[in-house]
Parts: structure tokens; C-alpha cells; sequence
């Protein structure tokens, strides 16, 4: 009677884990420690032995890291200049891979970036992958989350306090008199767009003000729904005194609008942004804005990862950094 020798699939089936969990295991990839508990103890059992093929083909890690985002924009373009510092520091590299917000998009660059071996995966989502993110996260593959977030999955995140940063803005344009307050939205399939408008409507429930639907714009995050927004804003009989734009792009949108109907941010409609590119505190007037913690979210993308890479960690871990408010002449003069 012929006795089969164990394979890698049994291994995988005894262990209940996937069979590339099993691979990085054999060839000396950071796995969890869970995982890896198991795969011993099923290698023990089944007496199996990696043949000299696999052996030769062990490698260590390949100390580099994957940048999977929507596009590089401002924001995410300040993040990888930070990340590069961190991480070379470090002795890794950074691969970049952009989605263009196509969930197919999405799938392909992260089938291409596990296939390029990389060792993690640091990625700005959007709605309709969660079921490839936790293939891959299955598979070992670590991920830490950051920008858009994906809440059912087990993984190490990084996340700024949209809806706080949100309310602290509609407050302070509280505070100089606005009470109608436009708010143009992102794609409310992600989370970012639906924390600020959460903050937004949150804090104007709070403050006892109404809640215009008209005023609220849903669609997405191209400057030329900033530019369609504000247009519909200003030409209602009964305009808000104030909008805020849930993007820098979108309120670049909306300055183009002004602009091109001789309006004057500050003067004729007071705007803030969340985001705060550089050239926001050059324009005449300067642009109120939500910023972003960059060099913190930048710092902690690449010390969560680099510490899971390192050390036996099981628990996913979450980092919320607060944002700050630049308060410059688009708001207007405070009202007392």
C-alpha cells in the first residue's frame, strides 16, 4: 500500500488557513503568530517535510512596502514623501499602485502588489474590495488601513477624526454669524465623506440650527462638482451665507465658480475647506481650512507597519489623529 507523502495542501487544511499562509511560513515571511502555532503543530502531526525544491526557493523578507491610493494627489502625494524618509530610514523600500476610486482597479493592484511580493500593504480604500482586502489579510498579506476605511476588517489602521474636525469648523462658522450653511459632500460610499457629513449634520442638530436638505450636495470628489455645487448655492433665491467643502478639490471647484462669477470668498460667500494644500494660505484671501495631520499619519503608517513586519502581533491596532483649523480670511470677520 502506497502512502502519500503530505503536501502543503494538507498542511493548509490541517492548520485552517490559507494555503499562501503556509508558503510565507516555509519560506520565512512574518506570519501571525496564531497562524504560525497552527502550521507547527499540523507539520508536526502530518510528519510532513518541505522538499529540497521549496527550501531552495526560502527567502527572507523583501523589505519592501506597498502605496496603493486613489490617485496622488496633494494629500496623498505628501504622505509618500514622508513615507519615503520613514521607511528608507528604516531599511525598506516603497512601491506605489493607484485605483483611480475603481473598485476593479482596486483588485487588480492588490493581486499585483501580493504578486510582487511585497511584505505589506499600506492602502487608502473604497467600498466594493473588503472581500479581497480579507483574502489578502488571510493570506498574511499585513495591511494597515488608512485615509478610507474598511471597518470589518481585522486590520492595523490609521485614521483622522473627520467628523471632530467637521464640527470644529461648523462651529467656528457658527461663531461669525452663519446659520444656512452649504455643505458639498464626497462619495458617500467612503468613509471620509460620511464622517464629515456626520460631523456636520451632528454639530448643527447640536447647535439647534436647521437642517436644509437643499443645502446638503451629494455626489463626488471632482472639482467639478465643487464648481456645480456652489453655482446651484449662489443662485438660489435664498443662498447660504457659507459653505464647507468636504475636499480641497472640491472647494477649488468652487472657487473657480466664484471666481468666474466676480465673487468674492470672504466678502460674497464665506468657505471652508477640509484639506489644506499649501496655496490656500497664498490665495487673497486666504482659504479657511480642516488640515490634516500629514507627517503624523505618514509617521504612523510606517511605525505600525514596520513594528507588526518585527515583532508577534495578533491584535489589530488603531491611531486617530485630531486635525487642526487655519482660520484666514475666506471665513470672513467674526460678527459679534
Amino acid at each position: 500500500m502506497n502512502h502519500r507523502n503530505p503536501t502543503i495542501l494538507d498542511v493548509a487544511k490541517k492548520a485552517d488557513v490559507a494555503v499562501g499562509t503556509v508558503s510565507r511560513f516555509l519560506n520565512g515571511r512574518n506570519i501571525r503568530k496564531s497562524n504560525r502555532d497552527r502550521i507547527e503543530a499540523a507539520i508536526s502531526e502530518l510528519g510532513f517535510r518541505a522538499n529540497i525544491v521549496a527550501r531552495a526557493m526560502k527567502t527572507e523578507r523583501t523589505k519592501s512596502i506597498g502605496l496603493l491610493v486613489p490617485v496622488f494627489d496633494e494629500f496623498n502625494s505628501a504622505i509618500l514623501s514622508v513615507l519615503v524618509d520613514e521607511l528608507q530610514a528604516n531599511g525598506y523600500s516603497l512601491l506605489t499602485f493607484h485605483h483611480g476610486h475603481q473598485a476593479k482597479a482596486m483588485i487588480e493592484a492588490l493581486e499585483a502588489a501580493a504578486s510582487r511580493r511585497i511584505d505589506a500593504l499600506l492602502l487608502s480604500a473604497t467600498e466594493g474590495i473588503q472581500t479581497e482586502v480579507e483574502r489578502q489579510v488571510a493570506g498574511d498579506l499585513p495591511i494597515t488601513l488608512f485615509n478610507n476605511d474598511l471597518p470589518e476588517v481585522a486590520a492595523d489602521r490609521v485614521l483622522v477624526n473627520d467628523r471632530a474636525g467637521t464640527a470644529q469648523a461648523v462651529r467656528r462658522m457658527v461663531e461669525f454669524g452663519h446659520e444656512r450653511i452649504g455643505f458639498v459632500s464626497g462619495d458617500l460610499f467612503e468613509s471620509t465623506a460620511r464622517n464629515r457629513l456626520d460631523g456636520y449634520l451632528d454639530t448643527m442638530r447640536e447647535l439647534g440650527l436647521p437642517i436644509v436638505e437643499e443645502l446638503i450636495w451629494k455626489q463626488d470628489w471632482s472639482r467639478s462638482n465643487g464648481h456645480v455645487a456652489t453655482r446651484a448655492f449662489c443662485e438660489r433665491t435664498d443662498p447660504p451665507t457659507a459653505i464647507f467643502y468636504s475636499s480641497y478639490i472640491l472647494a477649488t471647484g468652487g472657487l473657480e465658480y466664484m471666481r468666474g462669477a466676480s465673487l468674492v470668498p470672504g466678502k460674497d460667500m464665506h468657505i471652508v475647506s477640509f484639506d489644506d494644500p499649501d496655496y490656500f494660505s497664498l490665495l487673497a484671501p486666504g482659504i479657511t481650512a480642516v488640515a490634516q495631520p500629514v507627517k503624523a499619519v505618514a509617521q504612523s503608517l510606517a511605525e505600525l507597519t514596520i513594528s507588526r513586519l518585527e515583532n508577534d502581533i495578533d491584535a489589530p491596532r488603531t491611531v486617530t489623529l485630531d486635525c487642526d483649523f487655519k482660520l484666514r480670511g475666506s471665513l470672513g470677520l467674526k460678527k459679534d
